[in-house]
């Protein structure tokens, strides 16, 4: 299964939400909202797409892909 991402994984946030955390960049968003930080990531087109067993692994989520 593939997903399209708008960035590469941040695996250091301390902005988007408590404590340090991964953020995974989705692209592809309908509302355009007129104050949007990332409007860059509207397009559905843009970005890349990747394989989710990539983004677990990068994660370090064993669980996800080596229970098949």
């Amino acid at each position: 299964m593939t997903i399209r991402l708008a960035s590469t994984l941040q695996p250091d946030s301390i902005v988007d939400g408590e404590g340090i955390r991964t953020v995974v960049w989705t692209q592809g968003c309908p509302h355009h909202c007129p104050f949007c930080h990332n409007p860059q990531t509207h397009d559905f087109n843009g970005g890349y797409v990747v394989e989710l067993d990539d983004i677990f692994k990068e994660m370090n989520i064993p669980a996800l892909w080596e229970q098949w």
